[in-house]
């Protein structure tokens, strides 16, 4: 699963290359919520654009409890997400994301990233009645990151964005690490680049 992600990065690093224009220029988080706003890539006409998008799967422009994550394996035969993810699929700018291990003194966080240290974008749908509300998508965790969580995000490159949005093509997941970080990322407002830095940890 994905409970919280971070994009410490600015956006126009995140559209490099990428031939995208757009007005945004959100501040960098490191401690993005569902019910937060944040930028979403879609394709349109054979363009790639770039729009806000809630996280959380509903067409409601106010913030409520609703599904955000989907698993890619499935998802596609749900109900609720069939139709987005033949018609409504983006993808969501971050430089990690935040997953808790369970240990003998409770639940810890651990902070997720590319092994590159590149931004990576993160698979999803949009709901398919007014846009709004996105989930994001889930699969297995590589070996590297299964002992903290069993399920990660669907991390792409810039590379594999076209594939996923046009055809629904989700490439094999890059090398991903992780460490453990502060139970201040617990908090959701709470925010800044320390929430990333490493600490160190017995488990």
């Amino acid at each position: 699963m994905c409970g919280r992600f971070a994009f410490g990065a600015r956006l126009e690093h995140a559209l490099l290359d990428l031939n995208v224009m757009t007005d945004l220029d959100p501040a960098p988080r490191w401690n993005i919520a569902p019910t937060d706003v944040h930028p979403v890539l879609t394709m349109d006409e054979g363009k790639m654009d770039l729009g806000l998008g809630r996280w959380g799967f509903t067409s409601s422009q106010e913030p409520r409890k609703a599904p955000i994550n989907a698993r890619i394996e499935t998802a596609a035969e749900k109900p609720v997400f069939r139709q987005s993810m033949r018609t409504a699929r983006m993808a969501v700018p971050a430089t990690g994301w935040y997953e808790w291990l369970a240990s003998p003194v409770g639940r810890h966080p651990y902070h997720h990233a590319l092994q590159s240290g590149e931004i990576m974008w993160l698979a999803g749908v949009l709901h398919p009645e007014g846009l709004e509300g996105f989930a994001l998508l889930t699969q297995d965790a590589v070996p590297s990151i299964a002992h903290v969580h069993p399920r990660m995000p669907v991390v792409l490159s810039k590379n594999d964005l076209e594939a996923w949005l046009v055809e629904g093509r989700a490439p094999p997941s890059p090398e991903v690490v992780a460490w453990a970080v502060s139970m201040r990322v617990n908090r959701t407002t709470e925010d800044g680049p320390h929430l990333c830095e490493p600490i160190p940890t017995l488990f």
